[in-house]
Protein backbone atom coordinates (compact mmCIF):
# COMPACT_ATOMS: atom_id res chain seq x y z
CA UNK A 1 0.00 0.00 0.00
CA UNK A 2 1.21 3.62 -0.61
CA UNK A 3 0.30 6.33 1.66
CA UNK A 4 0.50 9.94 1.25
CA UNK A 5 1.17 11.97 3.58
CA UNK A 6 -1.43 15.11 3.79
CA UNK A 7 1.78 17.71 5.60
CA UNK A 8 4.71 17.27 3.01
CA UNK A 9 2.84 15.09 0.58
CA UNK A 10 5.89 12.28 0.58
CA UNK A 11 4.53 8.88 -0.43
CA UNK A 12 6.06 5.91 1.87
CA UNK A 13 5.01 2.23 0.84
CA UNK A 14 4.17 -0.13 3.71
CA UNK A 15 2.78 -3.46 3.81
CA UNK A 16 -0.39 -3.90 5.33
CA UNK A 17 0.16 -7.29 7.06
CA UNK A 18 3.88 -5.38 8.47
CA UNK A 19 4.81 -2.80 11.58
CA UNK A 20 1.74 0.31 11.22
CA UNK A 21 2.89 3.42 10.60
CA UNK A 22 3.17 5.71 13.16
CA UNK A 23 4.27 9.11 11.90
CA UNK A 24 5.61 10.36 8.47
CA UNK A 25 9.05 8.94 8.00
CA UNK A 26 9.74 12.17 6.07
CA UNK A 27 8.96 14.90 8.06
CA UNK A 28 7.20 13.34 11.22
CA UNK A 29 3.80 14.21 11.08
CA UNK A 30 1.09 12.27 12.97
CA UNK A 31 -1.85 12.96 10.72
CA UNK A 32 -3.85 10.41 9.43
CA UNK A 33 -2.23 9.55 5.80
CA UNK A 34 -4.54 9.08 2.55
CA UNK A 35 -3.99 5.92 0.40
CA UNK A 36 -2.04 7.31 -2.47
CA UNK A 37 -4.01 5.46 -4.93
CA UNK A 38 -7.40 6.33 -4.19
CA UNK A 39 -7.88 9.70 -6.09
CA UNK A 40 -11.00 11.87 -7.56
CA UNK A 41 -11.45 14.34 -10.04
CA UNK A 42 -13.44 17.17 -9.05
CA UNK A 43 -14.74 20.48 -10.54
CA UNK A 44 -15.37 23.45 -8.45
CA UNK A 45 -14.91 26.94 -10.00
CA UNK A 46 -11.97 28.93 -8.21
CA UNK A 47 -14.29 31.27 -6.23
CA UNK A 48 -15.65 28.04 -4.59
CA UNK A 49 -12.31 26.35 -3.71
CA UNK A 50 -10.86 29.59 -2.34
CA UNK A 51 -13.88 29.67 -0.28
CA UNK A 52 -13.77 26.16 0.84
CA UNK A 53 -9.40 26.76 1.51
CA UNK A 54 -10.26 29.92 3.50
CA UNK A 55 -12.95 27.89 5.75
CA UNK A 56 -10.53 25.10 6.08
CA UNK A 57 -7.74 26.96 7.10
CA UNK A 58 -9.63 29.06 9.51
CA UNK A 59 -11.33 26.29 11.12
CA UNK A 60 -7.34 24.43 11.35
CA UNK A 61 -5.87 27.27 12.89
CA UNK A 62 -8.89 27.69 15.44
CA UNK A 63 -8.39 23.68 16.38
CA UNK A 64 -4.80 23.79 16.47
CA UNK A 65 -4.66 24.16 20.84
CA UNK A 66 -6.58 20.87 21.25
CA UNK A 67 -5.65 17.54 22.26
CA UNK A 68 -4.70 15.55 19.09
CA UNK A 69 -5.41 18.42 16.74
CA UNK A 70 -2.00 19.96 16.99
CA UNK A 71 -1.03 18.83 13.13
CA UNK A 72 -4.43 20.37 11.49
CA UNK A 73 -2.95 23.82 9.92
CA UNK A 74 0.26 21.69 8.53
CA UNK A 75 -2.02 18.66 6.99
CA UNK A 76 -5.13 21.54 5.77
CA UNK A 77 -1.49 23.71 4.89
CA UNK A 78 0.11 21.20 2.64
CA UNK A 79 -3.14 20.15 0.85
CA UNK A 80 -3.42 23.81 -0.27
CA UNK A 81 -0.05 24.08 -0.97
CA UNK A 82 -0.56 21.20 -3.48
CA UNK A 83 -3.58 22.38 -4.89
CA UNK A 84 -2.46 26.01 -5.12
CA UNK A 85 0.20 24.15 -7.95
CA UNK A 86 -3.23 23.75 -9.84
CA UNK A 87 -4.68 26.82 -10.13
CA UNK A 88 -3.49 30.92 -9.89
CA UNK A 89 -5.63 32.11 -7.10
CA UNK A 90 -4.80 32.45 -3.28
CA UNK A 91 -6.64 29.44 -1.20
CA UNK A 92 -5.58 30.42 2.18
CA UNK A 93 -6.20 33.49 3.80
CA UNK A 94 -2.10 33.14 4.94
CA UNK A 95 -1.77 33.70 1.27
CA UNK A 96 -4.08 36.06 0.46
CA UNK A 97 -1.98 38.13 3.31
CA UNK A 98 1.25 37.50 1.50
CA UNK A 99 -0.17 38.86 -1.95
CA UNK A 100 -1.25 41.73 -0.39
CA UNK A 101 2.16 42.52 1.31
CA UNK A 102 4.20 41.63 -2.39
CA UNK A 103 1.95 43.72 -4.13
CA UNK A 104 2.47 46.92 -1.40
CA UNK A 105 5.75 45.86 0.21
CA UNK A 106 6.31 49.47 1.84
CA UNK A 107 2.23 49.01 3.66
CA UNK A 108 2.48 47.28 7.39
CA UNK A 109 -0.35 44.70 7.09
CA UNK A 110 -1.39 43.67 10.39
CA UNK A 111 -3.66 40.40 10.63
CA UNK A 112 -6.19 39.98 13.55
CA UNK A 113 -7.32 36.55 14.79
CA UNK A 114 -9.76 36.60 17.88
CA UNK A 115 -8.60 39.73 18.85
CA UNK A 116 -5.01 39.39 19.21
CA UNK A 117 -2.30 39.97 16.53
CA UNK A 118 -1.03 37.09 14.37
CA UNK A 119 1.84 36.09 12.14
CA UNK A 120 -0.67 35.06 9.56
Amino acid sequence: MRLLCCHCRSITEVDAEGEPLRCCPNCQSTAVPADADDTATVTLTKHELRILGIWASNYAEGIKDRPGCEDSPKVVYGILDHLSTQTDVALSMRQEMADVRAAFPESKVTVYRNGEETDL
